[in-house]
């Protein structure tokens, strides 16, 4: 009997491999994280609302820009399986993997954002062509999670207006240059004196972030706070 469940076993890895989830990794059927992502750093209070990372790694000085948005705040860095994890759901259409991920986003926001009362969550938004090319904006399915798990309505404000070049490819300085006036209002989005939680899948230089926030506090937001899943540092 034992023989035939071996068998099944590996008939079943084969055809279904389990995958860690929160880096998309294959492991054992029974298991649900890899052990690398088990073990990977969290970022741990105190932390520098500015830049995200612990005050022990804090960044700001390398950093002129002043940000448009309150704080960010992450559970981890961005690094090795955290960071294959966020590069698998995009580029390895992993959309799945942004449950775990949320989950985690989600338990940072409750711990670090305790005293925030948010109106809504909202999320930096795709183009549409881009959007309908990947088949899901990460973003989004993150935002999603953390309202769900938070309780707090999650709402489609942003629109991005125009194409901008891959941030990853940028200097830090040409990060801001290239998100300069990317970002709108939807029509008939309401943001007037509203605490808003702006997330996103990663950070690293907060360009992307603080132009967003820009935009919503033009239409008259009275705060945004930002949360991402990892923080490049």
């Amino acid at each position: 009997m034992n023989v035939f469940k071996d068998i099944f076993d590996i008939l079943k890895t084969a055809l279904f491999p389990n995958k860690c989830e929160i880096c998309g990794n294959i492991i054992e059927f029974d298991k649900q994280r890899c052990s690398e992502c088990k073990s990977a750093k969290r970022i741990e209070a105190p932390v520098c609302t500015k830049c995200g990372c612990e005050k022990a790694d804090c960044i700001c000085k390398k950093n002129t820009h002043k940000p448009e948005y309150k704080a960010v705040v992450a559970p981890y860095y961005y690094k090795d399986s955290i960071a294959r994890g966020i590069l698998n759901c995009k580029m390895n259409d992993l959309p799945t993997l942004t449950k775990a991920q949320g989950a985690e986003i989600a338990n940072t926001v409750k711990k670090l954002y305790e005293l925030v009362d948010f109106d809504c969550i909202t999320y930096i938004p795709m183009r549409k062509y881009d959007e309908k090319y990947r088949g899901f904006n990460q973003a989004e399915l993150l935002a999603n999670e953390v309202g769900k798990i938070c309780k707090i309505d999650c709402l489609e404000l942003l629109s991005k207006k125009r194409k901008t070049e891959m941030q990853k490819r940028q200097s830090a300085k040409n990060r801001y240059v290239n998100m300069y006036n990317a970002f709108d209002i939807v029509k008939n989005a309401d943001v007037a004196d509203k605490t808003i939680l702006l997330i996103d899948d990663v950070k690293t230089t907060g360009a992307t972030l603080s132009s967003a926030a820009l935009t919503l506090k033009a239409y008259g937001a009275k705060a945004v706070y930002c949360a991402v899943f990892a923080i490049v540092k």
